[in-house]
């Protein structure tokens, strides 16, 4: 880890991390800015690219650009280095580095899952038209990680099947469905968005019906979205849409934006309103 650690700090410096949250200023060698971590007026958070570090003399807030990443985003050690080491184009592994917790290997099995899906929108003509029509360009497809399920019974649970997960750990990160004849995919012929937390971790997903199948009138898989269900590490009530996108921009302009759905988000941050979420329907104030 601490290789991934240097590399990070070979390829990026903290006026340029910082500066992507907030906006800076040159003072003499420094760069000085009004603190993210507290309300004040007059600037008292300085950034040193000598020391490639950063203080805020109003509430003693201090440290390097990992703890920075840490403190804006409200994320561990972990996930900062997540973070930074995309914005450095670092690969970081991701065997066990969500640790071999239940919760861990459920973070793990919906990343899979993830990278699944958008690998099969690409593959599928009809899907990406479909987001075109809709106003997406291919740079929020990629932001947003979306994807899409192809048909079919089983193609999600032979994909996790083969990368040594466990039908009971598919089941409870929500991803199959235990049926008399065995597991089979909740998520079929949809536009997958992925839901994440507030630190940027997928737990779980929201699917769009792409074709309505002419299918008896009580099949409940023909409804217009899915969600995932309830489970270790998604509690539904407690979930906003975008939230990991837009905490920063929500903290800057001291506002928040409330839309209803994952596309009207979606839009909105396209267009540049980046303080905005999504209740996606699911969300209990």
């Amino acid at each position: 880890m601490s290789s991934a650690v240097e590399q990070i700090k070979s390829r990026l410096n903290i006026v340029d991390v910082v500066g992507s949250y907030i906006k800076l200023e040159r003072s003499g060698g420094n760069f000085k800015a009004r603190c993210p971590f507290h309300n004040e007026k007059t600037p008292s958070f300085y950034v040193s690219l000598d020391r490639e570090s950063y203080h805020c003399f109003g509430c003693d807030k201090g440290g390097d650009m990992i703890n920075f990443v840490e403190e804006i985003e409200g994320v561990d050690f972990l996930g900062a280095l997540k973070i930074l080491a995309d914005k450095a184009g670092i690969k970081i592994e991701k065997e066990g580095s969500y640790g071999n917790s239940k919760k861990g290997r459920v973070f793990e099995l919906l990343e899979e899952a993830t990278d699944f899906y958008r690998k099969e929108l690409i593959k599928n003509p009809s899907a990406l038209e479909y987001l075109k029509n809709r106003g997406l360009c291919g740079e929020t497809i990629k932001k947003f990680k979306i994807g899409y399920a192809p048909e079919g019974w089983r193609n999600i649970y032979d994909l996790l099947k083969k990368k040594k997960y466990a039908d009971e750990e598919m089941e409870a990160a929500g991803m199959v469905i235990k049926s008399e004849k065995g597991y089979y995919d909740r998520f079929r012929g949809r536009i997958m968005f992925p839901i994440f937390s507030g630190s940027g971790n997928v737990i779980g997903f929201s699917g769009r019906i792409l074709i309505k199948q002419n299918t008896s009138s009580n099949d409940k898989d023909q409804a217009k979205y899915i969600n995932s269900p309830q489970t270790i590490v998604y509690d539904k009530s407690n979930v906003l849409y975008g939230i990991n996108y837009a905490k920063v921009p929500i903290r800057s302009k001291g506002k928040c934006i409330l839309v209803e759905g994952q596309m009207d988000l979606i839009m909105s941050h396209q267009v540049g309103i980046e303080n905005a979420v999504a209740v996606s329907g699911t969300f209990v104030p």
